[in-house]
């Protein structure tokens, strides 16, 4: 299970895990705005975003450097996701919930789950860019999984 969540998104509105129940699927990317592979694939993943909105899903982005709500890190992130054009939602929590504590476990960035209606993750975390060929396979295999599941 994704953990529950209460917080925001950069533009401040309020957001909780119930997010996930709203859409087919989700496809969570945690990332952070020194990472190049991160930066890389912005673009890519708001197209995703828009293919998966006809479907009923979206894309939410959790910049790892925003948690806990840090101005500066809010801005920065905001800055970058514009200048690539990416228009998706991205969320920030505190750093003790348990959110905030799956983020700082994450060891390796890029990191993309794709998470159901239920908010259960599907398949394995997809660890490095979905520019690159397996993972771009893998996040659409969990998708194509997810949105099946949810339509059976």
């Amino acid at each position: 299970m994704f953990p529950a969540f209460e917080g925001m998104d950069l533009d401040g509105n309020p957001v909780t895990s119930e997010l996930f129940k709203e859409n087919s699927v989700t496809v969570v990317n945690f990332w952070f705005s020194a990472c190049a592979p991160c930066i890389g694939e912005l673009g890519e993943l708001n197209a995703l975003n828009e293919e998966l909105k006809l479907k009923g899903g979206a894309v939410i982005g959790i910049n790892a450097d925003t948690i806990g709500g840090d101005e500066s890190m809010i801005m920065e992130a905001r800055n970058i996701l514009e200048k690539k054009g990416a228009a998706y939602q991205n969320v920030y929590f505190p750093v003790e919930s348990e959110a905030g504590k799956l983020t700082y476990s994450i060891t390796a960035f890029p990191t993309t789950m794709v998470v159901d209606r239920n908010g259960n993750i599907v398949g394995e975390p997809i660890v490095g860019a979905i520019t690159e060929k397996n993972q771009a396979e893998t996040l659409q295999s969990l998708i194509d999984q997810a949105i099946a599941a949810d339509a059976g």
